[in-house]
């Protein structure tokens, strides 16, 4: 684990560029149950903390399908119960969301995958909104460590109906598995999003995914 320090590097490299950038830490624990070869039950709950990580002020719970039409080729059909904290309040949505991931690797381990997601926004009181969003994924063909560490990179786009391109997310990190039903994914997010005057703002995320296979 020395390699965490160096890991953190970016954190305060980017606080010092964007002064009034928020500090973040997220956290996501999701799990997956195959039901057959073709079909797997998948569950997810993540919290958000803000304010210099020290309030929380986002968390939604997911529940799914996963159908493996091949190794390429992957449907997601699943439910988000979301709630955002807004002066003081919980705020509530209702989001239902459809996936379509292509993937392609190679023997050595590179892999590199490509999702579109179609979410529908339910918002008691304000307009439903559709959401797109368009996330690569890039691990390079090199492990370190006896644990099979992987290096990744992404970049997910949003794309909000009424508000054009929305958000904008490049993540770099480690996906690290302690065995075959667990992996953990530490990464650092640049997270850049358009405030209600539609300027852009920017936010720093150090994110910790811990995730079962069964």
């Amino acid at each position: 684990m020395k390699w965490i320090p160096f890991f953190l590097i970016p954190c305060a490299l980017f606080a010092k560029l964007d002064r009034d950038g928020d500090f973040q830490v997220w956290n996501t624990d999701s799990m997956d149950i195959h039901l057959s070869r073709k079909v797997r039950l998948t569950s997810l709950a993540e919290f958000r903390y803000g304010d210099n990580r020290r309030k929380l002020y986002h968390k939604h719970y997911q529940g799914g399908f996963l159908f493996i039409r091949s190794f390429h080729t992957l449907f997601h059909i699943a439910y988000r119960h979301v709630y955002t904290r807004m002066k003081k309040k919980w705020i509530t949505e209702y989001n239902p969301l459809f996936d379509l991931t292509f993937q392609v690797a190679t023997r050595r381990g590179l892999v590199l995958s490509n999702r579109n997601r179609i979410q529908y926004r339910i918002i008691p009181g304000n307009h439903n909104l559709w959401l797109y969003r368009h996330r690569i994924e890039f691990i390079p063909p090199y492990r370190i460590s006896k644990r099979q560490t992987a290096p990744f990179i992404s970049n997910e786009f949003f794309w909000q109906e009424r508000w054009g391109i929305s958000q904008n997310r490049l993540a770099i990190g480690l996906k690290i598995p302690y065995h075959q039903r667990t992996e953990l994914s530490l990464s650092y997010m640049l997270r850049s999003l358009k405030d209600l005057e539609k300027k852009w703002i920017h936010q720093n995320v150090v994110h910790a995914h811990f995730s079962l296979h069964f």
